[in-house]
């Protein structure tokens, strides 16, 4: 049980690693792409912002299988975790502008919402058995 706790909780950890750190690696090396992730208005900005999340997603899901020994269940509960921190943030957020539902298009939520879990638990098929 402390495996499969300690595999999700490592796993939200890595999610928010590999955002930050290819967003500071874009930011860094390709100014004008990580610029345009920021613009929130452009569709091309909305699915770049969706790669990151699905390399993250990816990412969490392995570490968890990898630091969880266990292929399934540290990734799924990963992926709960993350809809458990996401969807109240999208939904009632505390962004100046207002919630983030309402500042971007449903589709965009949607695949984000989705992704974090079913990519979280292909992230941990991709461990080896």
């Amino acid at each position: 049980m402390l495996k499969l706790i300690l595999g999700a909780a490592l796993g939200v950890v890595a999610w928010f690693a590999v955002v930050i750190g290819v967003s500071f690696l874009l930011r860094e090396f390709a100014p004008a792409l990580g610029a345009e992730m920021n613009a929130h208005a452009t569709t091309i900005s909305l699915c770049e912002r969706l790669a990151v999340s699905f390399l993250a997603s990816l990412t969490g899901g392995w570490v968890a299988a990898l630091v969880g020994g266990d292929r399934m269940r540290p990734p799924v509960v990963t992926g709960v975790l993350m809809l458990l921190i996401f969807v109240p943030y999208h939904l009632y957020g505390r962004d100046p502008a207002g919630p983030i539902w309402t500042s971007f298009p449903i589709w965009y939520h949607l695949t984000f919402f989705v992704s974090l879990l079913l990519l979280s638990i292909l992230g941990g098929r991709l461990k080896s058995a």
